[in-house]
């Protein structure tokens, strides 16, 4: 493809409008990309209107190297705070601005571009390059975990999540090869009272100072907790909502928080689910208690090898094509390669896309020169690693 023909993919991944829906529009427009180029694939339908796509080039008969991003995006926010429409896309002074299109529309679409350009330029691949784009990565890593418990990664031996990876220094973009991130636990405690006039409390039980006593010991716990990764750092918990009451002259019968967790493998999400449990269980023996412990996700840690032949790959790649050896990071982000990693542990996995900072942000926006790069990068890891 020329330069105008990948921007032109680049430009219709950012108008189709996926927040968190609508990922079946993505996944027919790649669908019919790809079979224009001769590549089969198929469209693996998960909810209405939001649909996963698989596709591949070469023979799993050796060794599976897996291309993955993901279709949705979060919420613009205001629209007026946008300088232009975010589902329009906007080329301005080397850059492309949207809704998405750092994270992680660039890195999709880099992707896909790989995976054509090596089909038509006849690659000698010893093994199979996989396409995996999945749905609700922001919110659930709901494609990502369907995909995994259809198998589509049983058998795939490293992976390439095109997640943005940049950093803006000094007006230039630099990049890290992430092998590692901390899980995330989210989950919402609820406290349930009852309602009561507030000029007679006493007959009334107040969810929101049962639901405050039982904050304090969950505080307590997580400030005893003191175990370091020696990549990951320590664990971060981060009680981010807390609401409860209906009006001023009523005594509380509903309260609840939701609480963010990145973890780690030494304290990891199952035994912070159980101790939990456990912690509410007892507040439930005491009278007038009833919380209840509700999991909205769980997203495990992710730590590959630093010295494995897909980094090798990526960084020989690298000095090729970018005329840099990219160093190695951890971040405390989340990916899909959490739900990807608890299927096959063995699988080596790195993250690594041209976008930069401005993911989630006002005039998101990712550098053309950063986007043409990284479909030759993503071509030389595949020839490198599947030679």
């Amino acid at each position: 493809m020329g330069k105008e023909e990948q921007l032109q993919v680049l430009k219709d991944l950012v108008a189709f409008n996926t927040v968190d829906a609508n990922e079946r529009d993505i996944a027919d427009y790649l669908s019919q990309l790809l079979k224009k180029h001769g590549i089969e694939n198929e469209i693996v339908d998960q909810f209405d209107n939001r649909s996963n796509l698989v596709a591949h080039i070469g023979s799993s008969s050796e060794k599976v190297l897996a291309f993955a991003g993901h279709e949705d995006t979060v919420h613009e926010n205001n629209l007026a705070d946008w300088t232009h429409d975010p589902f329009i896309p906007f080329v301005e002074d080397g850059k492309i601005y949207g809704r998405g299109v750092t994270d992680m529309k660039s890195g999709l679409a880099a992707q896909v571009i790989a995976l054509i350009e090596l089909k038509e330029e006849h690659a000698e691949l010893s093994g199979q390059l996989r396409f995996l784009a999945t749905i609700s990565e922001e919110l659930t890593q709901g494609g990502a975990n369907f995909l995994s418990k259809r198998g589509d990664v049983d058998d795939v031996d490293a992976i390439v999540i095109g997640e943005p990876t940049g950093q803006r220094q000094n007006n230039q973009n630099h990049h890290s090869i992430v092998y590692a991130h901390k899980g995330a636990l989210i989950y919402t405690v609820k406290s349930i009272g009852k309602a009561a006039h507030s000029s007679t409390p006493e007959l009334g039980i107040d969810a929101i100072d049962n639901l405050i006593n039982y904050r304090q010991e969950e505080k307590q716990y997580f400030a005893k907790q003191t175990s370091v990764d020696d990549i990951l750092g320590k664990t971060i918990y981060t009680p981010d909502i807390f609401e409860g009451g209906k009006q001023v002259n009523s005594i509380p019968d509903f309260a609840y928080q939701k609480v963010m967790v990145r973890t780690i493998p030494q304290l990891n999400n199952n035994q912070i689910i159980a101790d939990l449990q456990e912690l509410i269980d007892s507040f439930n023996q005491k009278d007038g208690y009833n919380l209840e412990l509700e999991i909205n996700f769980s997203g495990y840690p992710v730590k590959s090898d630093a010295d494995s032949s897909l980094v090798k790959a990526t960084q020989d790649a690298s000095d090729a094509i970018l005329g840099t050896r990219l160093d190695l990071k951890a971040l405390s982000m989340g990916t899909d390669a959490s739900q990807f990693k608890a299927r096959k542990e063995d699988a080596d996995v790195i993250i690594l896309g041209p976008g930069n900072d401005t993911a989630h942000q006002t005039d998101e926006y990712v550098d053309l020169e950063s986007f043409y790069s990284f479909i030759r990068l993503y071509k030389q890891i595949a020839i490198n690693y599947l030679k």
